[in-house]
């Protein structure tokens, strides 16, 4: 009997198995199925997350009759089943490893004619080597906080997700707690934002008082913050973020001599005071400017961030620019620095060659960060996981910087997609933080009632 022979994600199975041929006749013939792009060639190298099945199909119906016969590297597989034309066959693998697949003689029997024995099969292949993490902070004068922070959350990776949600719209926990409350358990990880800076200090604003950080950091809190960065519209102070009515060159605010420029500076001394409050709190933070760069990627779509505005190049060089202002500049040591890649292009999967392109470098920060805003409560997204994975080659850390319904950790770590933490984005009605349309309060228990899922009770010894 001659086979054909194809790794399959399990949503093709149905596909696989409606090709299975009408012939009836004694001799079984090959009749080829369409190829997949999943298809694996013999002696080929296959990725743990994208392939722990296999199928074998066949041009006619088979059973099995000496499971013990399917064997992975002289071992029986446990698992396996027929269905109709396919032979599934669940697999354990470990990373690096050489396999040898064998259905062996007398195995499977054709399910009409039961008489008539299925030929041995063999598959040689190989898994990737497991990825290494970047051991080290891209700033190599991070302080010891830092350090052990980075240390804890790769400790973490690829184990456990890390709940988490924005405190408020700036500088308070009035929605984490909300969340809290609804939640039954208080999440891991609390965002803050310097959206204000403009306005900073003043009654209802003040990034000066570090209150709100100190107090999330004591209770246990891993603490994000972001930068929202507003620059004012040419001749007119009022600050603004789009690039619409923005007015504001990001190239030009890398030349001394430029308006922009003196704005830019002024903003990141302004930042790197008040970081600098928090650093010597002993506070380490999360730290993730210019956020969702390249907006999209689709030209009738694009950027929304004035820092996005002239494109990819342009915001790479100033994460750059401000990257090395507080770092080297202003002595800020105590951040770990989060790049967030876009991953739509005109709303559908950008490619990894798009991702590449706008990428500041695996050298140049400490992980990186997706935001996935999706209309299903509980929601899995293996592919933006995979592409950004694929991205970093494996290196870094790749977390769910922002979302709006929540993530089923218990589909996504079963098809190996990891996030290292989640954070959902605030919603707010006449200044009052409340679930509004996002995930309900029962998705809230239930995720942080995962296994997968680690909160603030089950961070805080651990932190400390």
């Amino acid at each position: 009997m001659k086979l054909l022979r194809y790794f399959l994600p399990l949503g093709l199975l149905a596909v696989v198995a409606a090709s299975c041929s009408d012939n009836m006749e004694d001799e079984v013939t090959f009749t080829p199925t369409t190829a997949s792009s999943d298809a694996i060639a013999e002696g080929s190298t296959v990725d743990l997350l994208l392939h722990r099945d296999i199928t074998v199909t066949y041009t006619h119906p088979v059973k099995i009759v000496n499971p013990a016969a399917i064997t992975l590297n002289g071992k029986p597989v446990d698992g396996a089943t027929a269905n109709v034309c396919a032979l599934n066959i669940p697999l354990r693998l470990e990373a690096g490893t050489d396999y040898t697949l064998t259905v062996g003689e007398g195995a499977l029997v054709r399910y009409d004619h039961p008489e008539m024995a299925a030929d041995p099969y063999v598959l040689h292949f190989t898994t990737r080597p497991a990825p290494v993490l970047d051991a080290e902070l891209t700033d190599p004068a991070a302080t010891p906080e830092a350090k052990k922070l980075f240390a804890f959350l790769q400790s973490q990776y690829g184990q456990k997700t890390m709940s988490g949600t924005m405190g408020a719209i700036a500088w308070d926990a009035g929605y984490y707690d909300a969340i809290t409350a609804a939640a039954g358990k208080a999440p891991a990880v609390i965002g803050f934002d310097y959206i204000h800076l403009a306005a900073s200090p003043a009654n209802w604003i003040d990034y000066g008082d570090i209150t709100p950080v100190k107090d999330a950091w004591e209770a246990g809190n891993i603490v994000q913050i972001m930068w929202h960065w507003n620059v004012p519209r040419l001749n007119n102070p009022k600050a603004q973020l789009s690039t619409g009515i923005s007015r504001f060159s990001p190239s030009n605010a890398m030349v001394p001599g430029n308006w922009e420029y003196d704005i830019m500076e002024a903003d990141i001394a302004k930042v790197a005071g008040y970081l600098k409050l928090i650093q010597d709190a002993g506070i380490p933070v999360i730290f993730r400017p210019f956020h969702e760069a390249a907006g999209d990627y689709a030209p009738s779509w694009g950027p929304w961030f004035w820092w996005g505005a002239e494109g990819v190049d342009v915001t790479k060089q100033l994460w750059d620019h401000l990257y090395d202002k507080l770092v080297n500049d202003y002595g800020i040591h105590n951040m770990i620095w989060c790049w967030t890649v876009q991953t739509c292009n005109a709303g559908e999967l950008a490619s990894l060659d798009q991702l590449q392109g706008a990428y500041v470098g695996n050298d140049k920060c400490d992980f990186v960060g997706v935001d996935i805003y999706s209309d299903d409560d509980l929601f899995s997204d293996f592919d933006r996981f995979y592409l950004t994975r694929e991205l970093v080659e494996g290196k870094k850390m790749v977390a769910l910087s922002e979302c709006g319904n929540l993530f089923n950790p218990d589909v996504a770590f079963e098809k190996g997609e990891t996030w290292l933490y989640f954070m959902q984005w605030y919603e707010t009605e006449n200044n009052t933080y409340f679930i509004k349309s996002y995930s309900p309060a029962e998705t809230w228990q239930q995720v942080v009632n995962s296994p997968y899922t680690l909160n603030r009770e089950d961070v805080k010894p651990l932190l400390k």
